[in-house]
């Protein structure tokens, strides 16, 4: 399970919180040691990443939904595709503390 360090940051420019990761679940795109910053919001769209509540714990994901409303929530880093979660539209959304606040985005997985 992957732990962070919870940062305020003191300007609020960057995020309205933000977290320093203990590891590299979030690689590539961040590695251990580096700061991702998070805007709370519970308006997720495709693509987007977030950090959500998950039974193994808080863990970054990036979100999908299908047409059916089923949810996907895939591992950041695709060597850890086997952590990717999928949701059926029957079951609650999943809990999303904030999205991660990135300066391009990312495409979904295509494995």
């Amino acid at each position: 399970m992957a732990e962070y360090e919870l940062i305020v940051p003191e300007d609020g420019r960057k995020g309205d919180f933000a977290v320093r990761l203990e590891d590299d679940s979030f690689a590539p795109l961040f590695r251990a040691g580096e700061t991702v910053y998070l805007r709370r919001s519970t308006d997720l769209s495709v693509g987007d990443f977030g950090l959500f509540r998950s039974v193994s714990g808080m863990v970054f994901r990036q979100f999908c939904q299908d047409s059916e409303g089923n949810i996907y929530l895939f591992a950041p880093d695709r060597a850890r595709r086997e952590e990717d979660v999928m949701i059926p539209r029957s079951a609650p959304r999943p809990v999303c503390y904030g999205l991660v606040v990135l300066d391009r985005p990312v495409p979904l997985p295509d494995d």
